[in-house]
Formats: structure tokens, C-alpha cells, sequence
């Protein structure tokens, strides 16, 4: 695991690159939990955590502390924010198999680069696309069993289920592009 320095006129924000979906904070999924992650080549991708703490062997050596799942990735999505709902989890450290076939992705969970390094995550504040503050108003209810092809409204927009779940808070439809499409 590793993390990059940057200079003043850069400014963390608490947005996943290229979404809207913004982090709350890094409390761990549990094994069965549904999470998603991005990826520089093949873009939003979900599954569930299948083992915790485990370890896998690369060509290069053993890693250990990883979290495995059932998320698929592919070359150049290491490095990848992985997430559950609002909650980051960690990032993308390599798998098998790939997102046409399926496949195993393991993961370096986050809190421990935090600890490791003394590092803060951030989650408020900066600028970034997503709903505002207050009640956005639509059909759409945490805690809620939604099957694909349901369709619901969140501020002011139509979005239509594209894999079943039970809703969380922080996955609101706007949040999580790999569960729902705007219509």
C-alpha cells in the first residue's frame, strides 16, 4: 500500500473520481455485505465481501489483510476506490478472472493505510457534483428491498434498478451509478 503527497493548489474532495458518489466515512463491511468499486479501465463494477483478513499470493509475493469479493476487475483498475454505499473500504489490489467471465478482486482495506500513515479521510467539504444539503424529495427509501427494473424518483429525477439489493443510507440513486440509471 502506498499514498501520494500533493501539492497547495490541489484539494481533496469526498467524491469518488468521475461520479457522484460521495464518501461518508470508512466503517467496514461485513462478509455477505454488497460493495462497488471504480475503475480506470472498466468503470463501476459490484458484488458482495466474501472473506475478511484473508491473504493472496501474486507473482510478486504475498499480501496479506486483504478483504476478497466478488467484484470483477480487470488490468488498470488496481488502485480503484472500493466501496459500500457511502462507505469507502478500500482500494482495488488485483484479482482473477475478469468483468466479461466474472471474478474474484481482493482489496486493501482502507483503515489500515489511514493508520499506517497518519493519513485523514476526507468526507465533507470541497467542491463535487451530487445532491445538495436537505430533503431531496422521490420515491426512493433507505431500507427498501428493490429488484432490477424498478424504478423510483430522488431529486426530481426517475432512476431505474439495475441490480437487486436493500437500500442504504449513502446509496441513494445519484451515489451509486453501478445500482441505479437515470432515466
Amino acid at each position: 500500500m502506498s499514498w501520494v503527497a500533493t501539492n497547495s493548489s490541489w484539494t481533496a474532495t469526498p467524491y469518488v473520481n468521475g461520479s457522484s458518489v460521495q464518501v461518508a466515512g470508512s466503517t467496514r463491511a461485513t462478509v455477505g455485505a454488497s460493495v462497488c468499486r471504480s475503475g480506470s479501465t472498466t468503470g463501476w463494477h459490484c458484488g458482495t465481501v466474501q472473506q475478511l483478513d484473508t491473504s493472496v499470493t501474486y507473482q510478486e509475493g504475498t499480501v496479506s489483510g486483504v478483504t476478497r469479493t466478488s467484484v470483477c476487475a480487470e488490468p488498470g483498475d488496481s488502485g480503484g476506490s472500493f466501496l459500500s454505499g457511502s462507505q469507502a473500504q478500500g482500494v482495488t489490489s488485483g484479482g482473477s478472472g475478469g468483468c466479461t467471465s466474472g471474478g474474484t478482486t481482493f482489496f486493501q482495506p482502507v483503515n489500515p493505510i489511514l493508520q499506517n500513515y497518519g493519513l485523514t479521510l476526507t468526507t465533507t467539504g470541497g467542491p463535487g457534483p451530487g445532491p445538495g444539503p436537505g430533503d431531496p424529495g422521490g420515491t426512493w427509501s433507505a431500507g427498501t428491498v428493490y429488484q432490477a427494473g424498478d424504478t423510483v424518483t430522488y431529486g426530481g429525477a426517475t432512476y431505474r434498478c439495475l441490480q437487486g439489493h436493500q437500500a442504504q443510507p449513502g446509496w441513494e440513486p445519484p451515489n451509486v451509478p453501478a445500482l441505479w440509471q437515470r432515466l
